[in-house]
């Protein structure tokens, strides 16, 4: 009801909107009166009707109020043995049905039965929801049937919603016999995954699990499998003994079998959305970490990693407690475990107090960690959906913002709070720089999407991230957490919809906020400016004219409160301002001529900008504005001007000083652009930096220029030597890089050193160097090292690992080389099998070529009536390793 009201009302404002955009007024802009909306609809009431796709809420019928789930696992056929037990009433209305989610199941039984005995509590008030056998009585005339992956069931009588019920239903999980699907977000919708399951891939360790989003666990186990339902659950694992376990909740039993198996008891009495259920199976090393206000933290990672599971998840402690703090809830479920597994089909999920991430998203060693924590902002990012997507859910996945967009702004809030606002900012930038980049616009809330994994773009995340920052600039920081606060209270363990944050934020401040939602969440597009600014000296008069240019039959005119900073004598006078108006004046008294007038001083609106400086204004931005834009756009317009020596200083000082390290990173990169006569005091200057700068990845990058300009140089070449002594992999890397290009026989020799650490940054340049210089002895640290990595960065490893074999002379090394290919494409996912296919398929054109050209000596020899022995064994040796590299390449391409 609520819903079709307030959507209403935003149609409302767009044609308020519409109406008014025929103006080009140059004062305050202000709502037209209702009888121009009242012409306006009668105007369009003679319009035929245009029928759209709304995808709205999952109407409710069944509550289901706990699942119990009994597995076990056909590790050889890739299923799982399963028996559910449903606690369920009707949601409202009485009725005789329920329908569950149940995709690609063997449906083996199903018992209805009624209670005449409800569950009780225990003395410690745990919730008991397996009652005794005396306490059901199973309905004789329930039936059902199973098709198009649902399962309709007729409870054999009408229930209304004071009667709970119980159904149990034996059935077999086939996750690798469903069709296939998956989108550009989430690959896959098998929802469970059975990982190298008979350990035929030596490389990886065999290991199950899950990922329900969207509507994937009914893949698992039967629900109802929509956001707006809740329910809590306890999953019952039978494992071998040597497989570590992971689910939702605490870990309540271990019990120990006869046949020599083990069932874990996880329990989770906290309701949550079924897709949040999860479950994880595999030699995991389980890693506790200092527990967090008597919650048990923890991490399950590889044996490999178990030594550096707290330096990759190092901040997770911290990042609960400034959530806790800084939203005024406290993180609510018993338990935050992180796990990372092989083979995953998106980033991360938010599984409710066990999170999963992809091995690639996180996995680094200790040492690893000195350059940066690479999952800082995935681990960020999926804490925080344990309040905004978990504990408040999105009730349709047209409401998908309120899950993503706030994870994506809680990125930004643990970057201001542990790095500074300039961090933030640096991160704020590049996703609003992958929302621009899309060539479309759709509203963030949108009820006609075509399939459900379309909203999981860069409008629900990139967009919704920098909406969220507008809102809480217009409303100010104490209101918009106190404002989340009163969301997240009210709503907690249910499910939401955008009106329930409008709201929240409405009840809060006390202002009406209608026009922000319905220009930024149910709208499409974002302004476009025109700025342009008139400097009257004799009266000290600034005049400013903002106009909005954007298409306005297909986007709204937006209101836009932001602040203009105009600086005078170096001192800036900030005024606040409120866009109404297709165009629009301001005038602000002024102290004095403007030496900058900073437009959207907050930097905070979403928006092209068309704003035109001279270049002094630019440098006088960079020395003064205070924030990262500021900064940043400066340089990157002036970075084209650098034979100006006033350009070049400026350069050249932000390099050495400023506080940022990635502008610090792009001065350094723009100098070695510098004119000629400027090299030398840029080598002096990048040397500088290379031995004083705090940042590894800085130090670096101006090795990296150093070596791109003057590599000859005999002091950059003992700089490289004196680099792989670093304790930085990035400046290993950096170093060794350098002299592969000019002596790769020392290159040779040094990467010896490193053949059998874990860092990327090093094990990438030795394996570059390997593949252009080396043969077959150096194909042993292709094999030690291919568990290092994963995703796309195995992609390129693969393709070294087969460059290399190209290189190599011996049959038995060619062999072994295709072996590790095959064994890294079978079962895995297209990309890395694209990859291995290609490997193998040019090993093969290389054995190929060697067959040719013996069988062309062969034929020279026995014309010439030579000694062919040695030649034929060595042509039969050659064909039959072509043939095993044919076989192979057939069995992955």
């Amino acid at each position: 009801m609520t819903s079709r009201i307030l959507i209403s009302a935003a149609a409302a404002f767009v044609l308020i909107t519409a109406c008014h955009n025929t103006k080009k007024a140059t004062t305050t802009a202000v709502i037209d009166e209702p009888a121009i909306l009242l012409d306006t609809i009668s105007v369009l009431a003679n319009d035929p009707p245009k029928k759209e796709t709304y995808r709205g809420s999952n109407p409710r019928t069944t509550d289901i109020i706990h699942t119990r789930l009994d597995v076990n696992f056909d590790w050889t056929n890739s299923r799982m043995n399963g028996k559910a037990l449903i606690l369920s009433k009707p949601y409202f209305y009485p009725t005789n049905m329920l329908y569950l989610n149940a995709r690609g199941m063997d449906i083996k039984s199903i018992v209805v039965s009624e209670i005449i005995q409800p569950p009780t509590k225990s003395k410690e008030g745990t919730k008991i929801y397996e009652p005794a056998a005396a306490s059901l009585i199973p309905i004789k005339n329930a039936s059902y049937s199973y098709e198009n992956d649902s399962l309709k069931i007729n409870l054999g009588r009408i229930f209304n919603n004071e009667e709970k019920y119980y159904v149990e239903i034996v059935y077999i999980s086939k996750p690798n016999e469903l069709k296939s699907g998956g989108s550009s977000a989430i690959s896959s919708d098998k929802g469970l995954y059975f990982i190298n399951p008979t350990g035929e891939n030596v490389y990886k360790m065999p290991q199950i699990w899950t990922q329900g989003e969207t509507q994937s666990n009914s893949a698992w186990f039967p629900t109802i499998d929509s956001p707006n339902e809740k329910m809590t659950q306890e999953i019952f694992m039978t494992v071998e003994q040597k497989f570590t376990t992971l689910s939702n909740g605490l870990l309540v039993d271990a019990k120990k079998n006869a046949d020599g198996t083990r069932t874990d008891h996880w329990k989770m009495d906290e309701p949550h959305a079924p897709y949040l259920a999860m479950m994880a199976v595999g030699e995991f090393k389980k890693v506790v970490d200092e527990p967090w206000r008597g919650k048990e933290v923890s991490y399950y990672v590889e044996k490999e990693y178990e030594a550096h599971a707290k330096a990759i998840f190092r901040d997770t402690k911290e990042m609960i407690e400034f959530y806790s703090s800084k939203l005024g809830v406290p993180y609510a479920w018993p338990k935050y475990a992180q796990i990372a597994v092989r083979d995953y089909v998106s980033g991360a999920m938010e599984n409710t107090s066990a999170t999963l991430h992809g091995d690639f998203a996180v996995y680094q060693t200790t040492r690893e960690t000195l350059d940066g924590i690479k999952g800082n902002s995935i681990i960020a990012h999926e804490l925080f959906h344990q309040w905004f997507g978990d504990l408040v859910t999105c009730e349709s996945w047209s409401n998908l913002p309120l899950n993503e967009s706030f994870a994506t702004y809680g990125e930004y809030m643990w970057e201001e709070y542990k790095f500074g606002r300039d961090a933030a900012d640096y991160h704020h930038y590049n996703s609003r720089e992958g929302y621009m980049a899309s060539d479309k616009e759709v509203n963030l809330i949108r009820f006609n999407y075509e399939e459900r994994e379309d909203m999981f773009d860069g409008f629900s995340y990139n967009k919704g991230g920098q909406v969220l920052h507008m809102l809480r600039k217009v409303v100010g920081d104490n209101a918009f957490y106190a404002s989340l606060k009163n969301y997240l209270e009210t709503n907690k363990f249910k499910s939401a919809e955008i009106h329930n944050l409008r709201l929240a934020f409405e009840e809060t401040t006390g202002q009406d906020l209608n026009w922000f939602f319905n220009q930024w969440f149910l709208s499409r597009g974002r302004p476009f400016i025109t700025f342009t600014k008139n400097y009257n000296a004799a009266t000290n008069n600034l005049e400013l004219t903002v106009e909005q240019t954007q298409n306005f039959k297909k986007y709204p005119l937006y209101i836009l409160p932001l602040e203009i900073d105009v600086y005078v004598n170096g001192k800036a006078e900030r005024s606040h301002i409120v866009v109404t108006d297709a165009k629009q004046t301001f005038n602000i008294k002024t102290s004095g001529q403007p030496q900058l007038v900073n437009f959207d001083a907050e930097r905070q609106l979403l928006c092209n900008l068309d704003y035109e400086k001279t270049q002094e204004e630019y440098i006088f931005q960079y020395k003064n504005a205070p924030l990262f834009e500021d900064r940043y756009e400066s340089l990157k317009k002036l970075d084209s001007k650098l034979a100006d020596a006033n350009v070049y200083a400026l350069f050249k000082w932000a390099a050495e000083n400023d506080k940022y390290h990635v502008i610090r990173n792009f001065a350094i990169a723009k100098l070695g652009e510098a004119p000629v006569d400027k090299l030398p005091e840029v080598k002096t200057t990048l040397i500088s930096i290379y031995n004083t700068d705090k940042k590894t990845r800085t130090r670096a990058k101006a090795l990296n220029v150093l070596n791109k300009k003057f590599a000859a140089d005999a002091d950059i070449k003992a700089l490289n030597l004196k680099a792989l002594n670093e304790q930085s992999y990035a400046i290993c890397g950096e170093g060794l890089d350098a002299i592969a290009k000019y002596d790769p026989k020392l290159a040779m020799e040094k990467a010896k050193t490193f053949e059998n650490e874990g860092g990327k940054d090093v094990l990438f340049p030795v394996a570059e160097l390997y593949s252009n210089h080396g043969s077959d002895e150096q194909l042993v640290f292709f094999q030690n090292n291919i568990k290092q990595f994963n995703g796309f960065e195995l992609m390129g490893f693969i393709g070294m690992y087969a460059k290399t074999a190209k290189r190599c002379s011996t049959s038995t090394s060619a062999i072994i080389a295709v072996g590790d290919l095959h064994i890294l494409g079978k079962g895995a996912n297209r990309f890395t099998k694209f990859s291995a296919a290609k490997g193998i398929k040019d090993i093969l054109t290389v054995w190929e070529g060697k067959e040719k050209a013996l069988k062309a000596q062969l034929e020279i020899a026995k014309k010439e009536n030579k000694d062919v022995t040695a030649l034929e064994k060595e042509l039969k040796t050659t064909s039959e390793t072509k043939d095993i590299i044919a076989k192979k390449y057939a069995e992955v391409k």
